[in-house]
């Protein structure tokens, strides 16, 4: 698909979910809904940066190196990173990392370059070409990790929550909350839209 078709096809998945959306039959989100999602916590949170968990083909990368200063996006499985590194290429403020979310956050975050950072953690198994880490959705013990480095975080988007609790090796839902409020605390503040969980830095 070229760029022209590619546009019509995301706008044309985006009305599908307003539509949706105005039946309060909020499903998966098409791209564009979670690429206006990520703009919208980015300008309240004020994150300059950000880390993607789960590269896959490379789009959400792609579409947010206009958004932030710096991407960093972590792919597991060493094909579909090969792919990625070639197609984001052109984006030098890309940059492609092979390996495990869980283990590469960390590192990541450790650099004294990364600050001011929004995190979308979406390297979970979700069949298919995906890859199987560990643990199929390791969201729960990334947040663990995250927390670490909170006067790093500006905001945290964990996709795809309709799966939480229901997914075969997906925590529940309740567990992923717990491990948010543990975590984060009363610095942080949370909600749920469009199949996201949303986690900023109040001000």
């Amino acid at each position: 698909m070229n760029k022209q078709g590619s546009i019509v096809a995301a706008w044309g998945g985006h009305l599908v979910d307003l539509y949706r959306l105005a039946r309060f039959d909020v499903r998966n989100p098409h791209s564009y809904a979670k690429l206006r999602q990520i703009k919208a916590l980015a300008r309240r949170c004020g994150a300059k940066m950000m880390i993607e968990t789960g590269t896959y083909l490379g789009n959400t990368a792609m579409r947010c190196s206009s958004l932030f200063d710096r991407v960093f996006t972590i792919e597991l499985d060493p094909a579909l990173y090969q792919q990625a590194s070639r197609y984001l290429a052109p984006r030098k403020n890309v940059e492609c990392i092979e390996g495990d979310g869980l283990k590469m956050l960390p590192a990541i975050l450790a650099r004294a370059d990364v600050s001011n950072v929004l995190v979308f953690l979406d390297g979970h198994f979700s069949m298919g070409l995906t890859a199987h880490g560990d643990v199929a959705e390791p969201a729960c013990l990334e947040v663990e990790v995250l927390a670490k480095y909170q006067d790093k975080i500006a905001g945290v988007i964990i996709d795809d929550f309709r799966t939480f609790g229901s997914a075969a090796g997906y925590p529940l839902k309740s567990e992923l909350f717990r491990s948010i409020e543990q975590n984060f605390g009363d610095a942080f503040d949370c909600t749920v839209h469009l199949d996201q969980v949303l986690v900023w830095r109040k001000r």
